[in-house]
């Protein structure tokens, strides 16, 4: 299956209020496009009828700040022109993949754009945790200075950091676990025990191991009905009393009530959280109250060079989907049953060279 890229056509699907927005509006998001010599378009109509009659007229969409409902699969993947929708972020799960997979529509993000700033906010909250930092940031702030309140306080080189997830991010994270001296231990059952010996992670056969030997536990997966509340009572019970729970992944993976519990009776020693269950967290939540639970606003993967990044690989995921090819980072693997075949996923340099460009 292949396209020819002058005939190509984009729908860039942005924020409300599009009127007279071009390609030039976009320039991150367009330049992939550009390059292959296809056509941006912008969307600006409000209404699904009028996003439908768009869609008919398109390649691929590309989604940035505009939701999209998966009542509109019907008429894209093998029921209309439209083969596919790119989203920018990490996430998916406010994607309906049955309904992707069952229509032929491939589905992708922009997944690892910002995987050295999540991978370093995880190290922060460690770090934030391990050396009591909120407590005594407190405490001087507030005219305190004392020592009472040192013990126990994290060595860290020679300690288990466990790592549920083994993906872009959680391999980030193991590597800058080992800088500090660290053991660290992974459960992902989608990766092998020979391919985690490259990464120097020791893979263990469940999540409760993880929280049975770690000091230090950072989940690194998607948010999906299995994972959901994957870190609750039983887990956090399993927990040494001296562990931190690090989330940087999805607020819902924990279940935030259990955690607080926990907190309260003294089952695990603290955490470090950028994201919550409910979003913007309610002021009264009583993690914000904590000493010991250190806190960020659910802006993890940001940094300049990460988004602009992140706006160029939707552009680079949009063609490779117009054009035939696999996307780097499909997020509904099972569509591959409904569809026809396609061309390997390349890098941009190695697509750009195949197009003649």
């Amino acid at each position: 299956m292949s396209a020819d890229a002058k005939d190509t056509r984009v729908l860039f699907l942005g924020p409300n209020n599009m009127r007279n927005a071009t390609a030039s509006d976009f320039p991150q998001q367009s330049k992939a496009v550009t390059e292959m010599g296809a056509e941006f378009v912008v969307y600006d109509g409000e209404s699904d009828g009028e996003l439908i009659e768009a869609l008919k007229d398109t390649d691929v969409a590309m989604a940035a700040g505009h939701g999209i409902s998966p009542d509109l699969f019907v008429h894209m993947g093998n029921n209309g022109r439209c083969k596919g929708l790119v989203s920018f972020g990490h996430g998916y799960d406010g994607m309906d993949l049955d309904a992707a997979v069952e229509n032929g529509v491939v589905l992708a993000n922009t997944a690892s754009f910002g995987t050295e700033e999540v991978s370093n906010q995880t190290m922060m909250h460690f770090l934030v945790c391990s050396r009591k930092f909120v407590l005594h940031d407190k405490l001087v702030k507030n005219g305190t200075w004392t020592r009472d309140h040192l013990a126990p306080m994290g060595h860290i080189n020679g300690q288990t950091f466990g790592i549920i997830g083994l993906g872009d991010i959680g391999r980030t994270v193991a590597r800058k676990a080992q800088a500090f001296g660290m053991k660290v231990i992974g459960y992902d059952p989608f990766v092998s025990s020979w391919d985690a010996k490259e990464y120097g992670v020791e893979m263990v056969g469940t999540p409760q191991e993880i929280a049975k030997r770690s000091d230090y536990v950072s989940p690194h997966t998607y948010l999906t009905p299995k994972t959901r509340h994957m870190i609750g009572t039983e887990f956090l019970g399993l927990m040494k009393p001296t562990a931190y729970l690090i989330n940087c992944s999805r607020g819902p993976v924990v279940d935030e009530k259990a955690l607080i519990e926990a907190l309260q009776q003294g089952k695990i020693a603290g955490a470090g959280l950028d994201v919550f269950e409910q979003e913007p967290i309610d002021p009264k939540n009583p993690l914000l109250k904590m000493d010991n639970v250190s806190v960020t606003n659910h802006y993890a993967s940001y940094s300049e060079v990460a988004w602009s990044r992140a706006n160029t690989q939707l552009g680079e995921e949009a063609m490779r989907v117009a054009l035939g090819y696999w996307p780097m980072s499909l997020i509904n693997p099972d569509v591959r049953s409904t569809v026809e075949p396609r061309n390997w996923a390349v890098s941009w340099e190695v697509m750009l060279a195949e197009q003649g460009k």
